[in-house]
C-alpha cells in the first residue's frame, strides 16, 4: 500500500498496470491474481475514486485465449480489482506457462 500511496496519492501517477498472472514468479505464499487483489483492497481502503486511476490488466495467452476464457478471466480480474470496468485489457505473453528464463522458471 505504501508504494501506491507514494506514487498515486502523493506523486500524481494515475496508471496501474497489472495482470491476472502477477506476481511472477508465484508460489509459496504468493498466488496468481494476488497483485490485482492487493490493488483492489488498496483502492477500497483508501477510497480512491475509480475515475482517478487508469487500470490496465492482461489475460495470459496461448491456447488459453478463447472467447469464453477472455470473458471468464476478465470477470475474475474485475472481481479481484473490486471495480466494474477495466480501462485497458490486453493479451500478455503469447504462451501461458512457457519457460521464462529471466524469472527462473523451468
Amino acid at each position: 500500500f505504501a508504494f501506491m500511496d507514494a506514487a498515486i496519492l502523493k506523486g500524481g501517477v494515475n496508471l496501474i498496470d497489472t495482470a491476472e498472472q502477477y506476481p511472477i514468479p508465484s508460489g509459496g505464499s504468493a498466488s496468481e491474481g494476488d497483485t490485482e487483489t492487493v490493488i483492489g483492497k488498496w483502492m477500497k481502503e483508501r477510497k480512491v475514486p475509480r475515475e482517478n486511476v487508469v487500470i490496465a490488466t492482461k489475460i495470459t495467452g496461448g491456447r488459453n485465449v478463447t472467447p469464453r476464457n477472455i470473458q471468464k478471466d476478465c470477470e475474475g480480474s474485475l472481481k479481484r480489482l473490486q471495480t466494474d470496468y477495466i480501462d485497458v485489457y490486453q493479451l500478455h505473453w503469447p504462451q501461458r506457462y512457457s519457460p521464462q528464463a529471466n524469472w527462473g522458471q523451468s
